[in-house]
């Protein structure tokens, strides 16, 4: 997860140069190290198991944008199930995005934090993005998903997770009230999907993360 502007304290900001140095000397790649100190392997592997369950990542994807790829944790395993021919990110932190571009030759693209403005229209087969919305205000996630139904094909995916409903029960916000963090951002459920069924998308489906948030599914009809 990169810098939030407003400096909220964020989890899972990290420094690249110091993220990259620090796996390097524990002979670990970067999403591994980042899993290990965060212990969120398991989380990943859940994300990465429920959509090859959904049909998504175990078909050739040709071409996948993803906003707000940070350290990249989501993207070796995605190029490997997906064999996409092309992969762009969107990343705002500079260092991040030097560092994917040089680690997993994808496309990193400026990033104004609103938009997907150097990408075409109806050009995208997958459109990603994790752990990036739960932060966002709700008009920048708008923006963002404004864009998404832009640059997707028809018959092309969107992936995403928010903080709905379901995520934030009594228990759940002591949780969040009780701990360090105050990231987190509400973001409808039935929001999200009217959103997207109103402009000819099919909800496929949801799941829960291991962090807590939902992810929802599309495919533009």
């Amino acid at each position: 997860i990169s810098k939030v502007a407003n400096n909220r304290n964020v989890l899972g900001y990290v420094s690249a140069k110091e993220t990259i140095h620090a796996a390097s000397q524990s002979n670990l790649s970067v999403p591994d190290y980042l899993d290990k100190i965060w212990n969120h392997k398991d989380n990943r592997e859940l994300i990465i198991n429920q959509l090859q369950e959904f049909g998504i990542l175990n078909q050739t994807i040709q071409n996948i944008c993803e906003i707000g790829t940070g350290a990249g944790r989501y993207v070796e395993q995605t190029i490997n199930l997906c064999q996409p021919a092309r992969y762009e990110s969107y990343e705002p932190d500079q260092d991040w995005a030097k560092w994917l571009t040089e680690k997993y030759k994808i496309i990193s693209q400026p990033t104004d934090g609103q938009s997907l403005s150097y990408t075409s229209d109806s050009s995208i087969d997958l459109v990603t993005a994790h752990g990036v919305f739960i932060y966002l205000p709700f008009l920048i996630i708008y923006r963002y998903l404004l864009e998404i139904v832009r640059v997707t094909k028809n018959s092309g995916y969107v992936v995403f997770d928010i903080f709905t409903e379901d995520c934030l029960d009594d228990e759940k916000v002591k949780y969040w009230l009780d701990s360090d963090y105050d990231y987190p951002c509400f973001f409808g459920e039935i929001y999200a999907i009217n959103f997207f069924t109103k402009r000819e998308f099919i909800f496929i489906g949801s799941f829960f993360s291991k962090d807590g948030t939902k992810y929802l599914i599309f495919q533009k009809n």
